[in-house]
């Protein structure tokens, strides 16, 4: 027995060693690392399931790399209605962010025709429905969530409906974000002579390769025709309408814009459904202007700007990112523009996010600005109402450092908040699928619209207002009343804030 007892804790201490070395090989962040070196030495068999289920780095880029190297679908779009040189008016600040963008992904700079903004759920999705109900061409539609509901059989109706009128019909969806979604749900677009497609699928059936239950595809997009582009927090349920099952309000923000700009959303589809079908999807080729173009300029069309209105850049996220080629590890792009947008505010800056976990980096932005003078405000949801308890739990860990720095923190009264966007200044306006928190920022595939322009950030600021006025102020004196067992429940939430 004695040499039994030696064994097992020689296998542990070897067990032990060679879980740290792995996990301080991967160089993630200080904390994610801690934070994966003790469940695993502390919890193995757990610690070992959830290491191989949503913890490794390794095959992070596998899948789509392999099929994007000689491909490159978005930036073969990057020719397309793009800026050659930022506009002199802008300030340097906002011209940094362009060229941050630039260099970190396909991000070209481009104008739309028009942008509005729909912060109410029912007349969002109106309007998408609308639109939908008018293309003549093409529908490209992508989200992390769809459900079999009122709201995703009304959908589907429509798309249904295009299809059969002769319309290329292609849906999206993330596998895990519809896990309780039946495949037969969507059999019935397929018949009506659309495309589906699930990305990272985890259901067996019908999968012709298993996906990774950590990297979602959290994007959501809907593009019509070329021309008419959708993006925001939506996702297709019942209570993306505006009212949760239970009765209470659900607050969003849904963004349309038309023109050049559009491109920049359909590049992002067109990259995600060459990563689930292998299919490379020729934009151009499914529009009549491009009918009678000989081959040789489809491959890499140059098209000239037609749009005249507000500045954006359409920004793709996610894991498979690469730093550098001296670095395996990824580069956020959307954390880098964000902490970059923060630290360059002069006047504020305003952001709504259901879920707030910040990283070091951003925690420490956010309280050097509100440090120097600037209005730093941030909008949440109630712990009550917020449809994930543990990750509102750990939000709150960060309300007195934040609060004490000079940031203000309101939480959304009515119901759940699930707007994802930022105002800085008055002249940025940042809406999109990424939340502000790790998996958003490091994990999931996101898209985000950046606009340099005053109107929309005057639009956003009002939404905002609108907003923040439902909303209570926490200060430092409610949070002196904080029981012990809260403080407790939120410190754990914050320990276990790097998986979430």
């Amino acid at each position: 027995m004695k040499w039994l007892l030696v064994a097992s804790e020689g296998a542990l201490v070897l067990y032990g060693l060679f879980t740290a070395a792995t996990i301080l090989i991967e160089r993630r962040r200080p904390t994610a690392t801690l934070t994966w070196i003790l469940v695993l030495v502390f919890l193995p068999p757990i610690g070992l399931i959830a290491y191989w289920m949503i913890g490794r780095r390794k095959a992070r880029r596998s899948r789509r790399a392999r099929r994007r190297q000689q491909l490159r679908p978005t930036e073969a779009t990057a020719a397309m209605a793009k800026l050659d040189a930022s506009p002199h008016d802008l300030s340097p600040q906002l011209q940094g962010l362009i060229r941050l963008a630039l260099q970190r992904s396909a991000a070209p700079l481009r104008r739309a025709d028009e942008v509005e903004l729909l912060p109410i759920p029912l007349e969002a999705f109106a309007t998408m429905e609308a639109a939908i109900s008018a293309a003549r061409h093409r529908i490209h539609v992508l989200f992390y969530i769809w459900r079999d509901d009122a709201t995703g059989e009304r959908m589907l109706e429509l798309l249904c409906e295009r299809a059969r009128a002769g319309v290329k019909v292609r849906l999206m969806y993330d596998d895990f974000g519809a896990i309780g979604t039946p495949l037969r749900h969507f059999r019935q677009l397929e018949l009506a002579g659309g495309e589906v497609a699930r990305f990272e699928p985890l259901r067996i059936r019908f999968a012709r390769r298993r996906g990774r239950l950590d990297f979602r595809n959290h994007r959501k997009l809907v593009c019509i025709d070329g021309q008419t582009g959708f993006t925001g927090g939506l996702n297709v349920a019942d209570e993306y309408r505006g009212t949760t099952r239970n009765g209470r309000i659900w607050s969003d923000l849904w963004l349309r814009m038309t023109g050049d700009a559009v491109i920049g959303l359909e590049a992002v589809f067109v990259d995600d459904w060459l990563g689930a079908t292998d299919e490379l999807i020729e934009l151009w080729s499914d529009l009549p202007e491009f009918e009678d173009q000989p081959r040789p300029m489809i491959e890499r069309p140059v098209t000239p700007m037609r749009s005249t209105g507000p500045l954006v850049q359409v920004i793709p996220s996610g894991p498979d990112q690469r730093a550098s080629r001296f670095s395996d590890d990824n580069v956020s792009v959307i954390a880098a523009s964000f902490i970059a947008a923060i630290g360059c505010a002069l006047e504020r800056v305003w952001i709504a996010t259901p879920y707030f976990i910040p990283d070091d980096a951003i925690t420490q932005v956010l309280c050097a600005t509100a440090l120097r003078g600037v209005d730093v405000e941030i909008l949440v949801p109630n712990l009550r109402d917020n449809d994930n308890r543990l990750v509102a739990l750990a939000a709150r860990s960060y309300y007195d450092t934040l609060i004490d720095a000079g940031c203000k923190i309101f939480e959304y009264r009515p119901g759940m908040l699930h707007a994802k966007y930022m105002v800085i200044d008055h002249t940025l306006a940042v809406i999109g699928s990424a939340n502000m928190d790790v998996r958003s920022l490091y994990l999931n595939y996101e898209v985000t619209t950046m606009f340099y322009d005053r109107g929309v950030a005057s639009d956003l600021a009002k939404v905002y207002e609108r907003d923040r006025a439902l909303g209570l102020e926490i200060d430092l004196e409610s949070r002196l009343h904080t029981s012990l067992g809260e403080r407790l429940k939120e410190g754990v939430a914050r320990i276990l804030s790097p998986l979430l």
